[in-house]
This record gives C-alpha cells, structure tokens and sequence, in this order.
C-alpha cells in the first residue's frame, strides 16, 4: 500500500547492517533518517535550550521534512489524516478561534506574537503527528536510549559543577540567544515572568531532597525535567543490556529526586509496579495475579496492626514530600478550590484567560492553572473544549493500541502517567507534548514478540 502511494522511502527504510553500535559508540551510517533526526535532536537538546527555541521545535523539525521531501520527491507525501490528527486540529483551532474572539469581545489588547507562536508551537505538532502516521515511522528503542544516556550524562556532569563544586549558591541568570536577539526580557528576571527567555539549570531558593536545590536542567521547568527523567526510567528497564539498564535506571531516578516534583516522585513507583504486574501477569496468567493480589490484600488489610503501619507509613510519605515545598502545597490546594468554584460560572465555553492570584505578589499562584484537566481544559475552554480534547485523546490511543506491535511498555507506561498527571500539572510547555510523540515512534516494527528485560 506505502509503495503505491509512493511513501516508502529511506526516511523509514532500514539500512542493510543493523549493527548499532561500535563499542560505546552509535553507528550512525546504520541509522534510519528519522533516527538520526531523533537522535541528533535529543543529543544536543542543551544546545535548543541555551539557544531558547523550544517552542519553535516543532515547526523548525517540520520545515526539514518539508526540504526534505520536496529535494527527494518534489512533494510532500501524506496520507489522509487520521481521526486523531483531525480532531487535534479542531481543538487546538477552537482555542485559537476563541481566544481572539474572546479578545476582540471583551476589548483586551489583540496579541498577535502569543498568537503566531500558538500556531507554531501546536500546528507544528500536529503536521508531525500526520507525518509520523503516514509513513508508520518508528525509531529503535535503543537509538532512544542510547541519545538519552547522552543527555543524562550531560546532567550528571552539569548537576556536580553547579551542586557539589558550585554549592548551589545564587547566580546571574543569563538570557537565551534568542531573548537577546529579540530583546523580549529586559533586566533580571523575575519569578513568573518569561522563564524561557533565561537559562536556569537550577533554582537557588527552591530545594528538593536532602537539602539539595531543585533542578530542571534544560527542560525550563522542573515539572517537564521530572517527566523527561522518568519517561527515561521506564526506557531503562526495556534495555536489553542489563548494565546499561541497571546503570540508566539508577542516574535517571537521582534525577527525578533532584527535580522536586511532588507528582512525579509519588506516581513514578507505583507506574514500575504496574510495569512488573503487566508483565508477571502477561507471563503467567492475569488471572492467577489478580486472584494473589485479591488473596494478600484481604489477608494483610484484615489486621487492624498491619492496617495502622500502612497507613501509618502512607501519611509519613506524604508529609515528607509536602514539607519539601510546604507553600506550594498549600497554594495549589486554593487554586483547585477556587478553580473548581469558578469552573460553574461558565462551563460551557470556559473563562478563556487565568482568574485572580490566590496568593497576593505570586503570579504564577492563579485561578485557572496548575492542571490540565482542572485547568487547562474545564477552566479555560469548558465543556465543548474538553469533549474536543476527549475525542482526540481517545481516538490517539486507539491509534497506538492498534499499531502496539513492536512497541515496548514504556510506551504505554508514559501515558498512564500523563493521564494519571494531569490533574494536578498543566502540560504548559511544547516539550510535554514532543514526548508523547517521540514515545509513540519509538518501536521497532520488525519486533514483533517485544521482550522486557527485568532485574
């Protein structure tokens, strides 16, 4: 069918050695040419950041494939889109559509900079998401992991220079190329303003474990470092090479410690225990897990002593991780109480732009912000914005279900914690939405019987 609707090309196709790697070192003759665009792109991830185009990744990936295919082919080969990829584009047409109007309506000042980069920021991943779709492209598991264990290695050294020999301490935030070039920051920056205009590894007055300060590297946020590290966590442990997964496993959970993402750090163990559930279930029977977990729950939950410990230890676990960043506890709990109140007020269409701050001088601390589902979604684009938004999420993982051939589980993991997520985190920035469709190409489709490796 690919061949006779011309899509078949060296963009997917195999190179004829499938050895990967010599030594430490990746093949990159051996590579396909969306490997190598993947490869590349998440091995110099530092270089985007300290340029300060992460919203832009999406479109400038988009415009190398539309050289690409017009130097090869002389057009851009597509299939129809799929129902996810239609649905998408109406979502995000209908946020477009109904800010401006919500603009032009209410006499605010039209925004056309947040709008153009709205449409490179969501479109651009929508022309990815067609394209990746018809041309079934997958990039091996081991490509991935092998340019991540580049990254982690870039962290680790950069985590050492700035915790251990630096001590953590204050510094001069410097701004992004792009910032400079485009003089849209002026002066120091200041919290909740244009935090992608400076280059903070770290926040010096934020700290996460052990006293330690709270990190997000290249990432912006730590929000998205935290789930870029644990989506790497869960890559680990499908490795074959079980150093490479033992080693790759242990750095990755440090640094999703270090990030001081509450979320993330409660969710991340209960996501490998489901991991290792599918799997000894898949092995020996569904039925035969179920019935043990069934038999060890009752036993064990029957004794008022082990009852006590459990909750016991539950509640010294959630004290511990709130008390890390206490404030941020307490204002998140006002902004899902006040959202949830003004949600009522318009739940058709939603409010559109972010309420009031809960917390006087935190501009960060408003009304309408710090979920997706709460936030993002029934706050801001009420009902007809989230019954959109269901359509293309379910519709998406439809997609991937059918084409699970070949697909590890950390793929499938990486959506239970998003789902699982987002209710209490926002998905704000680009990179969120990259790593969704980087795991939905990462496979190999001549894998067919996928098999985990488990230490």
């Amino acid at each position: 069918m690919n061949q006779r609707l011309g899509l078949k090309s060296d963009f997917v196709k195999p190179p004829l050695c499938n050895s990967l790697f010599s030594g430490i070192w990746i093949r990159w003759n051996n590579l396909t040419v969306a490997e190598k665009v993947v490869c590349a792109n998440l091995s110099l991830i530092a270089a985007w950041w300290v340029i300060g185009i992460y919203r832009f990744m999406a479109a400038f990936i988009c415009l190398g494939i539309v050289g690409y295919e017009l130097l090869n082919f002389g057009r851009v080969r597509l299939k129809k889109p799929s129902l996810n990829v239609i649905a998408l584009f109406v979502f995000s047409s209908y946020r477009l559509i109904g800010s401006i109007f919500f603009e032009l309506s209410t006499g605010r000042k039209f925004n056309i900079t947040e709008d153009v980069r709205y449409i490179l920021f969501w479109y651009g991943l929508i022309a990815l998401l067609w394209y990746v779709q018809s041309h079934d492209i997958r990039v091996r598991l081991e490509v991935v992991a092998w340019a991540f264990s580049l990254v982690t290695i870039q962290m680790l050294l950069f985590w050492v220079v700035g915790e251990i020999v630096f001590g953590g301490r204050d510094y001069i935030y410097p701004r992004t190329i792009f910032s400079l070039l485009a003089k849209n920051a002026e002066g120091d920056y200041e919290h909740g303003a244009g935090l992608s205009n400076y280059l903070m590894p770290y926040l010096p007055y934020h700290k996460s474990v052990f006293g330690l300060k709270r990190w997000s590297f290249f990432f912006i946020i730590p929000e998205i470092f935290a789930l870029v590290v644990a989506y790497i966590n869960l890559i680990s442990l499908d490795l074959k090479n079980r150093f490479w997964s033992i080693c790759l496993f242990i750095v990755s959970f440090g640094l999703v410690l270090v990030s001081g993402t509450r979320s993330v750090w409660l969710l991340l163990p209960a996501i490998l225990i489901l991991r290792y559930i599918f799997i000894y279930g898949k092995n020996s029977g569904y039925a035969l897990i179920l019935a043990l977990l069934a038999i060890i729950s009752f036993t064990t939950l029957s004794f008022p002593n082990v009852t006590d410990t459990i909750v016991e230890v539950y509640n010294s676990q959630v004290e511990t991780v709130g008390e890390v960043r206490a404030d941020s506890t307490e204002v998140r709990g006002k902004i899902y109480e006040e959202t949830a109140s003004a949600i009522l007020d318009k739940p058709i269409f939603g409010h559109w732009v972010p309420g009031s701050t809960v917390l006087p001088g935190f501009e960060l601390g408003r009304v309408g912000t710090h979920s997706f589902i709460l936030g993002t979604l029934l706050y801001h684009v009420g009902i007809v914005g989230i019954l959109l938004f269901s359509l293309f999420w379910l519709s998406f993982l439809s997609w991937l279900y059918k084409t699970r051939k070949g697909r590890p589980l950390s793929v499938f993991l990486l959506i239970v914690l998003y789902t699982l997520l987002s209710t209490v985190m926002e998905y704000g920035e680009l990179l969120a939405c990259m790593l969704i469709l980087l795991a939905a190409i990462v496979g190999d489709k001549g894998n067919i019987k996928q098999k985990y490796n488990c230490f």
